[in-house]
C-alpha cells in the first residue's frame, strides 16, 4: 500500500510565462523522500510526513491538552502537525494558543509566520518570521522563509537581503540559492542566476525546481539543448510535473521537434496544476 505523504514547500519557480513577457513566480509544493520524525522543530516544519502517523499525533496531542490545557509544548507540537496535513488555521490556532501560554517559545513563531503566510497573511507572517529571526539572529532557514514570503508579496528588494543573509550564513543552503536564482532571473542577470541554481544541486541533487529554473533560463537565452537535458532531469525526479512539463514541450518546439513537444503538451494536460496557495504573480 502506498503511503500518502503531504508536503508544504514554500520555494520559487520561473514560469513559462515569462516568455509571453509576463513575468511571474509559480511557487509549488515538492513531494521528496524525507525520513520521518515523530517531532518537528522549525528546519522540518515543512517535511512531509504519512498523513496516518500526523492524525495519530493530533489526537495524543488533543489528550495531552485536555490533561493539562495550559501545556504550551503540546499546542505547539499539535500546531506543527496541523501544518503538514496543511489545515492551517487548526496550525494558527494552535501556535497562538502556544504563545499566550509561552511567549519565549519561539518555535510558535515561526510556525505561526509559516502558517499565516500559506492563508495569505502574508504580511503578519513576515511579523512572526521577524520576531524569530530577532531571536535567532543566525538562522538560515528563517531568512529563509521571509525572503520567500517577501516574494509573495512583490519586495524583492528585502527578499533578496534575506536570501543573501540566508546564504551568507549557510553557503549549502539549496532553497535560498534557488530563490535567489529566480530574482536574478527577472532581472535578466542570468549568469548569476544560473550560477545559483548550479549551487543549489551541487549541494541537493534532489532539488527538481532548480532544474526547471536552470532549464528556464537555459531556453530564454537561446541554450535549448542546455534546457532540454536540465529539465528532463527535473521531470525524472517527478514526472508530474505540470510547469516542468509545458517547459519541456516550449524548448522542444524551439528544437523544431514539433511531434514530441505535441505529445508532451498532451501529457501535461492530465497533470496536477501546482498549489495555487504556493503562487505569487510578479508584474
Amino acid at each position: 500500500m502506498m503511503l500518502r505523504r503531504y508536503t508544504v514547500s514554500d520555494s520559487a519557480i520561473l514560469s513559462i510565462a515569462i516568455m509571453r513577457r509576463i513575468l511571474r513566480i509559480v511557487l509549488f509544493p515538492l513531494t521528496l523522500a524525507f525520513p520521518f520524525s515523530a517531532y518537528s522543530e522549525p528546519a522540518t516544519l515543512d517535511v512531509p510526513m504519512d498523513s496516518g502517523q500526523l492524525q495519530k499525533m493530533v489526537i495524543d496531542y488533543n489528550r495531552r491538552i485536555a490533561v493539562n490545557p495550559d501545556d504550551a509544548d503540546a499546542y505547539l507540537k499539535r500546531g506543527e502537525a496541523h501544518f503538514k496535513l496543511q489545515e492551517f488555521d487548526k496550525a494558527i490556532e494552535d501556535f497562538s494558543a502556544a504563545i499566550r501560554r509561552n511567549d519565549r517559545l519561539d518555535d510558535a513563531y515561526f510556525g505561526r509566520g509559516m502558517a499565516l503566510g500559506r492563508r495569505g497573511q502574508i504580511t503578519e507572517g513576515i511579523a512572526d518570521l521577524s520576531v524569530y529571526l530577532q531571536r535567532h539572529p543566525d538562522s538560515s532557514l528563517a531568512y529563509t522563509k521571509r525572503g520567500v514570503r517577501y516574494i509573495w508579496i512583490g519586495d524583492l528588494e528585502n527578499a533578496e537581503k534575506d536570501l543573501k543573509r540566508a546564504i551568507a550564513l549557510d553557503a549549502r543552503n539549496a532553497e535560498a540559492h534557488d530563490d535567489l536564482g529566480v530574482i536574478l532571473a527577472q532581472r535578466a542577470d542570468y549568469a548569476a542566476a544560473i550560477s545559483h541554481f548550479q549551487s543549489t544541486l551541487n549541494t541537493d541533487p534532489s532539488y527538481q525546481k532548480a532544474y526547471h529554473n536552470l532549464a528556464m533560463v537555459y531556453y530564454i537565452t537561446g541554450e535549448n539543448q542546455k534546457a532540454l537535458s536540465s529539465v528532463d532531469r527535473g521531470l525524472k525526479l517527478i514526472f508530474e510535473s505540470r510547469d516542468s512539463m509545458l517547459l519541456k514541450a516550449a524548448i522542444l518546439e524551439s528544437l523544431g521537434r514539433h511531434g514530441e513537444a505535441k505529445t508532451a503538451r498532451e501529457e501535461a494536460e492530465f497533470m496536477p496544476e501546482g498549489n495555487r496557495r504556493e503562487r505569487a504573480a510578479v508584474q
